[in-house]
């Protein structure tokens, strides 16, 4: 892949250049990646977990989660 980089003023990277061909490589290979598959079950279990609470009405509000645990961040 030839890469070529775009630049501003101070030298400093702004944004890159590739081939169309390369560019197409790239989307074709994004488009068919799915992560979910390669997830472990445990995690899979935990998402449709969290899907059916949130679905039955069984969240906590952004902010009574936040004041809870600013402290950790």
């Amino acid at each position: 892949m030839n890469v070529q980089y775009l630049s501003n003023e101070k030298g400093e990277r702004t944004g890159v250049y590739i081939s169309m061909k390369d560019w197409e490589k790239i989307q074709k290979k994004l488009e068919y990646t799915d992560f979910w598959d390669e997830l472990p079950d445990h995690v899979k279990d935990s998402v449709d977990r969290g899907l059916k609470q949130s679905a039955a009405g069984e969240t906590i509000p952004h902010e009574e989660v936040m004041k809870k645990f600013s402290k950790y961040l």
